[in-house]
């Protein structure tokens, strides 16, 4: 680890560093935004704002409006304003006045010059400010506007209030404007606007430590949480505190790095006191990246809040050597704790990974993961349904879709790994390794399973411990400890058989009801969806009949374009 530097100094590097990669958001300016904003005290003058998305974390934003020339005519100009996800000003942008064209059945083209330049800065959904400065010669006026949203903001917008200093707690960063400095330890309870950007310097945990010092974080719906980019930065909540990151479809809570590079921060870590099948009882485990941070216990009902609608981008930092910290680390976490609507992307470890616990997780998507898209280990026993898994070139070549390991070094150890999981899809690409690795005396039930694409097998099992776990060669699911159905494989290669292994994995996934495996074309998959002629809809099977699993007809994430649960809170253009 490294020395703290002094704030002076510390605000010096990062205002410069954030500065350059344009990290200093606050708003993230959006479609949220559009609509037309005007002031009354200035004869009523407006503006429109339409915003156009065009890459996955920004776009432009329309800006069309009229001034007066010298002799006092109206002159409607229009300024396109790029804003990435991290910007929320822009100054010095092109303003265009465009003469000459045609508008009718017979369109022609007009001409455009720059007649000036604006300066743009958002403070809510109800309040911008315009600033135009027009070009020598152009016969415009420059003003100053201070604009109010007609009508008022929508409630559906997520920015309702401005800035006006970082909450108690935080630090405000010197020359970088509405940016606060989470405190190094979060006790108590710290309430977070999205007002600001929140910068994580270092390790920062809610709570003094394991059910000691208690801290509750609460983070409102739309707010960018991230790494300063200085050291080894990463989040983490310990047993017997809490986050509440619950964000919208609209206005997803957003962690992150300095910069959109996989492992531009070390990640989010949740511990808590569930049952792992390495410390049961009042010792606690130790976590293998950093080991003061203590986990796990008897209460499988434990919370450790909410995290619903948010993307963790860009995370995986190495925190020490040969080990980099998951996107969402998940240590001994209870079912009290609710994980729905999370995106994580462009990790360079495991996307989501699981030290025991009881967590259910539901609607999961991993994109761009370098490491394990999912991974269980250490006697996990939570639910998961609904998740979709898409690799890209980065992968690296022991990355899979699924990785599930009980106790590495003691494969029988009980509670055993035996999570539940239904309605997955996972897409390889081919410089991956396997869609479902199933190892180290791992159970688990699957239903509704779609792989494909990866770069060896979509299903393998590792180990006597493993093919003993479920059964014998006569019946090789006869514990009902490891099983799959419903599901559909569809790589070059389905599976890793041996003929020294207990049973062929051929077997013991042939032998159980609804599966299929064949070539990737016969799962009739567009990009993640089913296609309407798919032999993944209406052939699902049944999925366990409790609270927590929906009822459904059809194998992998989706039962077709109508059933897109990604849509909103997502990256965009990320999924496919």
């Amino acid at each position: 680890m490294r020395l703290v530097p002094t704030l002076r100094t510390l605000a010096f590097a990062v205002a410069a560093s954030l500065a350059a990669s344009a990290a200093n958001a606050a708003l993230i300016v959006d479609e949220q935004f559009e609509g037309t904003y005007f002031n009354t005290a200035q004869s009523g003058r407006g503006v429109n704002f339409d915003w156009f998305q065009t890459t996955a974390s920004g776009g432009v934003m329309g800006v069309v409006f009229y001034t007066y020339d010298a002799e006092g005519r109206p002159s409607w100009v229009l300024a396109n304003v790029p804003f990435g996800d991290r910007e929320f000003r822009k100054t010095g942008v092109d303003v265009y006045r465009f003469t000459g064209g045609s508008f009718g059945n017979t369109f022609t083209t007009p001409t455009g010059a720059v007649v000036g330049k604006l300066d743009v800065e958002f403070l809510s959904c109800n309040r911008v400010q315009l600033d135009f400065t027009p070009a020598n010669g152009s016969g415009l006026q420059n003003f100053n506007m201070d604009l109010e949203r007609a009508g008022g903001a929508p409630a559906s917008c997520a920015y309702q209030s401005e800035f006006s200093g970082c909450p108690d707690g935080t630090t405000a960063l010197q020359n970088l404007a509405r940016a606060c400095i989470l405190p190094q330890t979060i006790t108590g309870h710290l309430h977070l606007p999205n007002n600001a950007t929140y910068l994580v310097n270092g390790k920062t945990t809610v709570g003094g430590g394991r059910n000691t010092q208690p801290g509750t974080l609460t983070v409102e719906p739309g707010t960018t949480i991230q790494g300063i980019g200085q050291g080894i930065d990463y989040l983490v909540v310990q047993p017997g505190s809490k986050i509440h990151a619950e964000g919208t479809p609209t206005a997803p809570i957003i962690f992150t790095g300095p910069t959109d590079t996989p492992g531009s921060w070390a990640g989010l870590v949740l511990a808590g006191n569930a049952v792992n099948n390495g410390c049961t009882g009042a010792t606690p485990c130790a976590f293998e990246a950093d080991s003061n941070i203590t986990f796990g216990g008897n209460d499988d009902d434990d919370s450790s809040g909410v995290l619903r609608y948010v993307q963790i981008r860009y995370a995986g930092q190495v925190i020490r050597e040969n080990e980099e910290l998951n996107a969402l680390t998940l240590l001994g976490v209870g079912r009290g704790t609710v994980i729905d609507h999370v995106q994580v992307h462009a990790g360079k470890d495991d996307g989501l990974e699981m030290f025991g616990g009881s967590v259910n997780v539901k609607y999961y998507v991993g994109t761009a993961v370098e490491d394990d898209c999912l991974d269980f280990a250490e006697g996990y026993t939570g639910k998961i349904q609904y998740a979709y898994c898409k690799q890209t070139a980065t992968a690296s070549g022991d990355s899979n879709g699924v990785e599930s390991d009980n106790k590495p070094n003691a494969f029988d150890l009980l509670p055993r790994t035996q999570p539940k999981v239904a309605n997955v899809t996972l897409i390889g690409a081919g410089s991956g390794n396997e869609g479902l690795r199933i190892r180290r005396g791992s159970g688990g039930n699957y239903y509704n399973v779609v792989a494909t694409g990866f770069g060896q097998e979509c299903l393998n099992f590792n180990d006597s411990a493993t093919f003993n776990a479920s059964g014998t060669a006569q019946s090789p699911t006869a514990t009902g400890v490891l099983t799959m159905s419903g599901s559909a494989l569809g790589c070059a290669n389905n599976f890793e058989d041996a003929g020294s292994d207990p049973y062929l994995v051929s077997a013991w996934y042939r032998g159980q009801a609804g599966n299929s495996d064949g070539a990737a074309a016969a799962l009739g998959l567009s990009g993640r969806f089913p296609s309407a002629s798919s032999i993944l809809l209406g052939s699902g099977v049944a999925v366990p009949n409790d609270s927590f699993f929906e009822r459904t007809t059809f194998k992998g994430a989706f039962g077709g374009v109508m059933t897109d649960w990604t849509q909103g809170w997502t990256m965009h253009g990320t999924l496919d």
